[in-house]
């Protein structure tokens, strides 16, 4: 049998594995990132701290929309990531515990994560996407849902 035939099918084995043990890599940075990332969101939401609000949001184009339910009908409501920094104000009891549901992160370049945000008793529930621009992770999508205490699921 031929070295070279033999070697051929080793050096892909070992190539696969490089690869996917970069790509593993990878992805456990940008998890970190992204957790990083929404740790500021909450904390800075929390203590009012508009510095850590824009270093979490993609402020020139991100969004915020959520469903208005005070009115007669139901109305999605939208506002730019730039207004809501800029409205924080101070909320001690805002994220306490906060548990990120769920993470996807698809191509290294986005991400989606649910996550549920206490607030005294009852909790947001908030659908966040991220793009990474320039290695960096902001959220440029925040959609989310309010839960009072008396219809808050236990999950």
């Amino acid at each position: 049998m031929n070295t070279r035939t033999t070697s051929l099918p080793v050096f892909c084995l070992l190539s696969f594995c490089f690869l996917t043990s970069q790509a593993l890599s990878a992805q456990v940075n940008d998890t970190t990132s992204i957790k990083q990332v929404i740790e500021k969101y909450i904390v800075g939401w929390r203590t009012g701290d508009s510095t850590l609000l824009r270093e979490a949001f993609d402020l020139d184009a991100g969004v915020v929309f959520w469903v208005d339910r005070k009115g007669e009908t139901e109305q999605l409501k939208s506002m730019k990531l730039s207004a809501l920094t800029n409205r924080g104000k101070k909320q001690p009891d805002y994220g306490i515990g906060y548990t990120i549901q769920n993470l996807q992160i698809i191509d290294n370049k986005l991400a989606i994560a649910m996550v549920k945000i206490p607030l005294k008793e009852s909790h947001y529930m908030d659908c966040l996407e991220l793009q990474k621009m320039n290695e960096d992770w902001k959220i440029v999508l925040k959609s989310y849902v309010y839960f009072p205490k008396k219809l808050a699921p236990k999950n």
